[in-house]
């Protein structure tokens, strides 16, 4: 079942996607249409089969994940950020990626690339995909699977790397604390911080990532270990 939902889920994404960027609307819109439109298959199996919305993950979790998240959300970004220069990818692409981005207001493209994309491919990746897969297999082998089904949604070769092991980060999150809520706040914040480094904003926080590489990969790393050390510790 899950992966039928998974399937027209993607299917109702591209439909409305092409539709609204048919129509003319702007990228942002078209994301936000199709980030919404993966919402409609895992809320309508729920009301369907009359389960409880702790089905798809939507509890109220303990604190200790909900830190974890924190820290890992507001720092996993630079870590992908540095791995994805080591890569071989076109010029080109990155920036198309970085017109996206940069291009709109700053409160609507933090709306619709952090907040938007971190409710509606949580419900779905973590919320249905990975509780489902984590029936039939051990959880860490559900966390794996759930992470490539979430980096090849992306469909983009830059994204490939990066959103596999935020896949791994949420998936994880989402497990220890039995709610999808960490991995909802995670998503949030690591987007959200791309978003402003990539638009500069604030100046000086850009500014001292770009003086100080070395510290910022050091604090970063250090940041994200002590939130998986946190998952770690949550009980079950």
């Amino acid at each position: 079942m899950a992966i039928g939902v998974l399937l027209a889920s993607v299917a109702s994404y591209l439909v409305v996607a092409i539709a609204l960027q048919s129509a003319g609307l702007t990228m942002l819109l078209v994301v936000v249409g199709g980030e919404l439109a993966l919402l409609l298959l895992p809320l309508y199996a729920i009301k369907r089969l009359d389960l409880r919305r702790s089905a798809l993950g939507l509890r109220w979790p303990p604190a200790m994940p909900m830190i974890g998240a924190v820290l890992i959300g507001s720092t996993a970004w630079y870590l992908n950020m540095r791995l994805v220069a080591l890569l071989p990818f076109d010029e080109g692409r990155l920036r198309q990626l970085s017109e996206v981005v940069d291009a709109p207001p700053l409160v609507l493209a933090l709306f619709a690339l952090a907040l938007i994309p971190a409710i509606c491919e949580e419900v779905l990746f973590r919320g249905a995909v990975q509780r489902a897969i984590a029936t039939r297999l051990f959880a860490p082998a559900a966390i794996v699977l759930s992470s490539l089904i979430f980096s090849a949604y992306h469909m983009s070769p830059i994204q490939l790397v990066p959103t596999f092991t935020l896949g791994l980060a949420l998936g994880a999150l989402a497990w220890r604390a039995d709610s999808i809520a960490p991995a909802m706040l995670a998503h949030f914040l690591n987007n959200t911080m791309a978003v402003l480094v990539s638009r500069r904003q604030p100046p000086a926080l850009a500014g001292w990532f770009e003086v100080h590489p070395n510290a910022a990969l050091a604090g970063c790393a250090i940041a994200t270990v002590a939130g998986l050390v946190l998952i770690a510790r949550t009980p079950t």
